[in-house]
């Protein structure tokens, strides 16, 4: 009786699962390997699967391994690229130019204004570039904005408008670009600020017939406005003038000075301007 009992403990030992093989089975599965094994792949060979019937590359199992940091490394790589193309192609600015009028300056605008500008100026700083740095708000006074009304169909943007003229603020205060292109309005406001410099310090004590008053010019009154057709892109009433050498943030600094004698001789090529005679 007790070989049977012995005999029959043996067979029900040999029936079984082993102990490791339960804490294989109670070892948690990754949702990958549970649809795999529910397809009935058997993953021997981490390398090849029979499901799809194809072996996985070196480069797809590192990029499944590694593809975070791998495209964040791509990604650096990109921006720096990006960077250093910018910095080798960069050419410095001849001259800084400020415009706030009731023109807006798009397309093709600004770039016919831009090619009628560098075609009277030099290359200030020898780089073998012309370039200019130029800043443009549309603002409108008051009183045109009440003639715009009065045409009909124009419904002003109020909170744009005294967002541009903040902007022209922030730009004299910054007394980065120095040569003015403004509405007569605001042109007079700079003015009385003692913010330009007076016109005969630029051309003498015989001032030029497109004077607007002792410290600007009026564009529409100059051959240059009348020759190019860029320039016509702003009105007639424009008045160019240079911030003075003793606005804040000019006054004291030797190179702000001497960026300041740029525009002091565009506003002469401007004024001076006259086309060649045909024939």
């Amino acid at each position: 009786m007790k070989d049977e009992e012995k005999k029959k403990l043996e067979e029900q030992k040999s029936r079984a699962p082993s102990q490791s093989s339960k804490e294989e089975e109670e070892v948690p599965m990754s949702a990958a390997m549970r649809v795999l094994r529910a397809k009935g792949e058997d993953l021997q060979d981490p390398y090849e699967s029979k499901y799809t019937g194809k072996k996985v590359g070196w480069l797809e199992n590192f990029w499944y391994q590694h593809k975070w940091h791998a495209g964040l490394s791509l990604f650096g790589i990109v921006v720096a690229a990006v960077l250093i193309w910018q910095i080798l192609t960069y050419v410095a600015p001849d001259v800084y130019i400020l415009y706030t009028g009731p023109v807006a300056l798009v397309g093709s605008r600004y770039t016919e204004l831009e090619d009628a500008i560098t075609q009277v100026m030099d290359d200030y700083n020898e780089d073998g570039e012309k370039s200019i740095s130029f800043t443009d708000n549309t603002y409108l006074t008051e009183e045109q904005i009440a003639k715009k009304q009065e045409a009909g169909g124009y419904q002003p943007d109020y909170e744009g408008l005294h967002a541009a003229y903040s902007r022209f603020q922030a730009e004299i205060t910054g007394a980065k670009h120095m040569l003015c292109m403004l509405d007569p309005a605001l042109h007079a406001q700079i003015r009385d600020m003692e913010g330009f410099m007076p016109l005969s310090d630029i051309f003498g004590e015989e001032l030029p017939e497109s004077a607007a008053d002792e410290y600007g010019i009026r564009l529409g009154d100059t051959a240059f406005y009348q020759y190019f057709s860029g320039a016509r892109m702003l009105p007639s009433d424009t008045v160019l003038a240079v911030r003075s050498p003793d606005a804040p943030g000019i006054a004291g600094s030797e190179k702000k000075l001497e960026e300041l004698d740029r525009h002091v001789q565009l506003l002469r090529a401007i004024v001076e301007f006259a086309p060649e005679e045909e024939g």
